[in-house]
């Protein structure tokens, strides 16, 4: 097949296109287009945004459509899509329909300038038109009419899903406005690929960066070129799978080598498979043997045509099963803690079985650690190396369901995150044994570096985060989301944030904030140390249970909010510095055997309703006397009580004598952690998941 090929191909930074994208007309599909957008930048996200942006200046009403054939994994909330703003301005005010590296696209707007922004997944849920606030989709369109904007989303580009629409109420945009492709890496000093063809409604003149994105971003279009797209996996077992691809335009070319490439999760270089040659569009596949069991694989389909042209098609991941039947009883030896992670009202990782895929962390490295967590399935992450992994002044969100993150695999001395910090932005999720350590990262007060130590988001279901340690965050040291439900914080050291650092509000040391409306949270077992206030804070509408912790060296204690109900038992209360009841504000509690130690506040505020009984409790929970309490959690709270780093000796020690204060930076106390980075190769066994998982938290415990 021949065709009357017009080729172009630029590679441009900051500045305009000019008349090379004229043939992209408004309106009308640009066959066998590509344009490549690559951008850096933090997010497009909260009050300021930091992308990439190939855009068109339009007037008045606009219906534009593209499909997103491909978006690196820089991060898991990477994102692409379709945007209006506006102005240039890294604070405009926008609407962006928005797809991440999982295919999902929801809707989200900043409604002012400077404002923070929200989505139909977090904070505009109610605008949604479809469950969850978003859907999976490779097309996407944004449409204005007047003053709404309407947000869809396609497999197909035929067949269009409502996703949201909003109005003026939401946000309010001047007909003369900026719309395009925007890209941004969520990952700070790194470039995103984002592919994009079928572009209609919109005619692009210009790109330029928005915001400090550290890198250059850039724009390739061509025309002319060729396209494959990547299957899905077929006959897949333990040991060998089937891969599938399609050729579904040779460009200008006569033929095509056609083949696959692998790897093994989180493995950065790819293994490409024997070629096959095909003289038309049409489908190809290679059956891969010799897997490993028990592995997600990411695969791609690649083409390499006979005029010299290549294309890629968008990963995908298949994950291979155990030798065994799957099964795996839920046993093993319980925790050395007299509370156990399964003793609270979530249920831990139910979903675990003897197929599910193991991940390796072989490199103590934000790119491995950020490619395991953020894999589309359920996923046993273990360690096969210790240290410190530096998150490069960026947060780790895990965005996707049923991760079991297994810091007790780690090598002596254990795993811990720096410069930056943890959200779970999921459910039916396991954290363990990890250490967090945000601080300062030696940034100023006109950063806007705020970063949480460990969060789970708002809206997610069914967490457990056990033995670990929160410390030097700049807002909450760890927390739980808003409209949450069962959520389990146990044996936890959550100390030391930083007092006043880089927080625009000044003085912010602060514990842990339970969201409005979360439901059914354990707090069990932990020691909050030099915590100023929120130790813990128990905002509207919670339903909490405050259990066996130790609050020490705090200014405000147990703060309820109007609308919250809670029990809060055998807590042991040391070194307050203020006369503020232990447990205060305007909720309802039944309040039982908590003591204080080194102060003579009173236990119960006036506000607070005393009730006879537990308004709630979860069915496993044993509560200690408080007498036991204080040297059962020095002895085993936080990551690794067998095996502890010098900081987290420093802060239990305290709590044990009396001693320490409020810190403005980690430097104060010896600066960020330099621990030495040792590997063991793991063999996780292909029966008793569970158990093993157990034992090697037993290990360090």
């Amino acid at each position: 097949m021949t065709h009357d090929r017009r080729s172009f191909l630029r590679a441009i930074g900051v500045g305009s296109l000019g008349v090379t994208a004229a043939t992209l007309s408004s309106g009308t599909a640009a066959a066998a287009t590509i344009i490549t957008v690559r951008g850096g930048g933090a997010d497009i996200w909260n009050t300021e945004d930091a992308f990439h942006f190939y855009y068109d200046t339009v007037n008045g009403d606009f219906d534009v459509q593209v499909r997103n054939t491909h978006l690196e994994a820089t991060d898991p909330n990477a994102k692409t899509g379709i945007m209006i703003r506006e102005s240039l301005d890294s604070t405009s005010k926008n609407v962006m329909l928005r797809r991440t590296p999982n295919g999902e696209a929801s809707l989200q707007w900043r409604p002012e300038n400077e404002a923070e922004t929200v989505s139909t997944t977090s904070g505009g849920e109610d605008e949604s038109a479809v469950d969850g606030g978003s859907l999976e989709a490779k097309w996407l369109r944004l449409r204005r009419i007047g003053d709404v904007f309407e947000a869809y989303g396609s497999s197909d580009g035929e067949d269009w899903t409502l996703i949201a629409d909003i109005d003026a109420e939401h946000v309010e945009l001047s007909d003369d406005a900026s719309v395009g492709l925007p890209v941004t890496s969520h990952n700070v000093g790194t470039l995103c690929t984002a592919e994009l063809r079928d572009l209609t409604g919109i005619d692009p003149t210009a790109n330029r960066d928005i915001g400090d994105v550290e890198v250059d971003g850039s724009v390739n279009v061509e025309e002319g070129v060729p396209f494959v797209s990547t299957g899905d996996a077929t006959d897949v077992t333990a040991t060998a799978a089937t891969l599938h691809g399609e050729l579904t335009d040779l460009g200008d070319a006569d033929s095509a080598e056609c083949y696959l490439e692998y790897r093994e999760v989180p493995t950065e270089s790819w293994t490409a498979t024997d070629a096959q040659t095909l003289e038309e569009p049409g489908a190809f596949s290679v059956r891969l043997d010799g897997l490993t069991s028990r592995r997600y694989y990411e695969y791609r389909a690649v083409i390499e045509t006979s005029d010299g042209d290549s294309a890629t098609g968008s990963s995908r991941t298949v994950g291979t099963p155990s030798r065994s039947n799957g099964r795996s009883k839920r046993n093993g030896p319980s925790s050395a803690s007299h509370v156990d992670l399964a003793d609270g009202f979530a249920d831990p990782a139910p979903w675990l079985d003897d197929d599910t895929p193991v991940i390796k962390v072989t490199e103590p490295t934000r790119r491995q650690l950020s490619a395991a967590v953020g894999v589309d399935g359920p996923r046993l992450v273990v360690f096969e190396t210790s240290g410190a992994i530096d998150l490069e002044e960026q947060r780790l969100t895990v965005v996707n369901d049923e991760l079991y993150l297994a810091g007790q695999t780690a090598p002596s001395p254990g795993i811990t995150l720096t410069h930056g910090d943890l959200w779970i932005d999921a459910s039916d999720c396991v954290v363990q044994h990890l250490r967090v350590r945000p601080g300062d990262a030696n940034l100023t007060e006109e950063s806007d570096w705020e970063p949480d130590g460990i969060r789970t988001e708002d809206g997610t279901e069914n967490n457990v985060i056990d033995h670990c340690t929160a410390t030097w965050a700049v807002d909450e040291n760890l927390s739980v989301g808003y409209e949450t439900q069962n959520t389990t914080v146990s044996n936890c050291l959550i100390a030391e944030p930083l007092q006043d650092a880089t927080h625009h509000k000044g003085d912010h040391g602060y514990g842990s904030l339970i969201g409005n409306e979360a439901t059914n949270v354990t707090l069990a077992g932990n020691v909050w140390a030099h915590n100023y206030d929120r130790n813990p804070r128990l905002k509207e509408g919670t339903r909490t249970v405050v259990a066996n912790n130790v609050m020490y060296h705090y200014r405000d204690g147990a703060w309820m909010d109007p609308d919250t109900a809670a029990s809060i038992e055998g807590n042991v209360f040391r070194r307050p510095i203020s006369d503020q009841p232990n447990v205060f504000g305007d909720g309802r509690a039944f309040v039982d055997d908590n003591v204080l130690e080194g102060g003579s506040n009173s236990m119960v505020g006036d506000g607070i309703t005393q009730l006879d009984s537990r308004p709630l409790w979860p069915d496993d929970l044993d509560v200690l006397h408080s007498e036991d309490v204080v040297e059962h959690n020095l002895e085993n709270a936080g990551a690794r009580p067998a095996d502890r780093t010098a900081a987290d000796e420093r802060v239990l020690a305290q709590v044990r004598t009396g001693d320490g204060s409020y810190i403005d930076s980690q430097e104060e106390v010896g600066g960020y952690p330099d621990l030495e980075v040792r590997t063991r190769s793991l063999t996780v066994p292909q029966n008793g998941t569970h158990a093993w998982l157990r034992a090697k938290a037993r290990s360090v415990e």
